[in-house]
């Protein structure tokens, strides 16, 4: 089914929500180059970065989950599935990362006027930060009695017609980068002694162009709040690739004796995490 997938993927764009998601995934090189004169990159991008899930194929953040994985497996030659969907998908909790494109630019935007500010005034480099302006869309309470008073017709009636407000809005523009499933699961084989249900993360698909910006650490961060306040389990269980072996590691998983079952199509480590203060 992936390489189907990935076929249909190079053949003709996905659409996503009216827009094709190749297009989407564009906005992402200019991201690249404003943040990369920032010191501060990785916190400014998790500044623009929104979190959300659902429950099943619940639409949009469902399609935007399987989309970033296609877009993943075709990117990244490294990257290994046997099937983008299967039978979990409607009882498996999806989380998306998005980029708030639209709010990033509007703020870069300000940062760049700053910036020439204080070149022109000699404090480049000073630290100095103007106060962002508030974009007001609509009228004050001075301006609703003025026009309230000066709106009046001759016969003392007060005229129709009043000023227009233009508030020019545009829709945020959500750039899905990133995105990981996580189930209930009973006890296996792989987990050993933990005879209780414990929670599966897996499907964990970062875009190629933003993993220097800890999405990876944001989408766990959540399926691991989930696992534990929403499944009420104390065990979270991954399968990690050898190459991926570090990064879980480094979030406190800890590989057990035994490998993954014949069902995973590349061999992978299998690595569990207690989520409660409790020991191994």
């Amino acid at each position: 089914m992936a390489s189907a997938l990935k076929s249909n993927w190079s053949g003709s764009p996905l659409a996503v929500r009216g827009y094709s998601a190749e297009a989407q995934w564009a906005g992402l090189a200019e991201v690249q180059r404003l943040l990369a004169a920032q010191p501060n990159e990785k916190e400014l991008f998790a500044k623009y970065t929104v979190v959300r899930s659902v429950v099943g194929e619940v639409q949009p953040v469902y399609d935007d989950s399987v989309c970033t994985r296609i877009k993943v497996l075709c990117e990244d030659p490294a990257f290994t599935m046997a099937e983008d969907s299967d039978d979990f998908e409607p009882v498996s909790i999806h989380v998306v990362a998005y980029f708030n494109e639209t709010l990033f630019k509007e703020d870069m935007g300000d940062l760049m006027v700053q910036a020439r500010l204080l070149r022109s005034i000699g404090m480049e480099g000073s630290g100095l930060r103007f106060q962002r302006r508030e974009r007001r869309i609509v009228p004050s309470d001075d301006e609703r009695r003025a026009e309230g008073s000066s709106g009046s017709s001759s016969g003392g009636k007060p005229s129709v017609q009043g000023r227009m407000y233009s508030p020019n809005y545009r829709p945020e523009r959500l750039i899905p980068v990133g995105t990981i499933r996580l189930r209930r699961v009973s006890k296996t084989p792989e987990t050993g002694k933990l005879g209780e249900v414990v929670a599966k993360i897996e499907r964990m698909c970062v875009v190629k162009g933003v993993r220097c910006f800890g999405v990876d650490d944001m989408l766990m961060k959540e399926a691991e709040r989930i696992a534990q306040y929403a499944f009420h389990v104390r065990w979270a269980l991954i399968y990690a690739l050898p190459t991926s072996k570090n990064f879980y590691t480094k979030l406190l998983y800890a590989p057990k004796d035994k490998q993954a079952g014949s069902g995973v199509p590349t061999p992978s480590i299998v690595m569990v995490k207690c989520l409660v203060n409790s020991s191994m």
